[in-house]
């Protein structure tokens, strides 16, 4: 885990057993009993989707360009909407979360542009769990299985190959709500999400990937699956997830 995501995660952490702490210390905490709401909301963030793969196309790339400008593609961005029903009377809600995915890098180096791109999206129903809350915070734990799909590209000098993938995964949480005028709420989140996308199927193929050692992808072929030293090329929407977003309760 690099320096930047460790802040991240302490100081989530840090939030989340302030909030947990808080409710605990409040007289007017409760186990359950909330509910009965639709609610919408948005949010955005990070997530450390380290792209080891890629990575090491680039790696290779810098090596035999003697030097290339382009960096590694450890973090992404990312914005998700959320519809979800809490139950009336219990601590359970259930969510359904659409999500835009997005990391590039870009660069360049002798022999002209070295680009790199994942961007998709995700969709997932969500099982939230509220067993501490009171009428500003609502501390919660979720879990979810859903599906991602990746649209992603390598650019190296006069060589590009574009590809698309799919895969099913899971993501599990916790997080608070800060409520205020009852039904506005501040949601603060943190999410472990597991999607690796192991097969890649290319849709454009321009040019030829270098051969010279050290190499760069050894199967570039529309329709083909994109390899690596003749394994499949795996993409990553999988990390630590980082949201901050607002909920409105109606």
């Amino acid at each position: 885990m690099t320096t930047l995501n460790q802040t991240r995660f302490t100081t989530f952490l840090a939030a989340i057993i302030l909030s947990f702490s808080t409710l605990i210390a409040s007289p007017a905490f409760a186990v359950g009993g909330g509910g009965g709401n639709f609610q919408l909301g948005l949010s955005a963030g990070t997530i450390n989707a380290d792209q080891e793969h890629m990575n090491t196309l680039i790696s290779r790339a810098n090596t035999r360009e003697g030097g290339i400008s382009t960096g590694s593609l450890n973090n992404a961005y990312e914005a998700a909407g959320t519809f979800g029903y809490r139950f009336n009377g219990s601590i359970i809600a259930l969510l359904f979360r659409p999500s835009f995915f997005y990391q590039k890098s870009e660069g360049t180096g002798s022999s002209g542009n070295f680009n790199y791109s994942n961007i998709g999206f995700t969709i997932f129903p969500i099982g939230r769990i509220y067993p501490l809350e009171n009428e500003f915070m609502k501390f919660f734990m979720q879990f979810g299985l859903g599906y991602g799909r990746s649209n992603g590209s390598i650019e190296e000098g006069s060589a590009k190959a574009e590809f698309v993938g799919d895969a099913f995964g899971t993501v599990f949480g916790l997080g608070s709500e800060f409520c205020y005028a009852g039904t506005h709420c501040l949601v603060v989140e943190g999410n472990y999400r597991y999607l690796t996308i192991e097969r890649n199927i290319a849709t454009s193929v321009t040019g030829t990937f270098s051969s010279t050692s050290p190499a760069s992808l050894s199967q570039a072929e529309i329709h083909k699956e994109i390899e690596m030293d003749s394994t499949d090329l795996h993409v990553k929407m999988s990390g630590l997830q980082f949201l901050l977003g607002y909920s409105f309760y109606f």
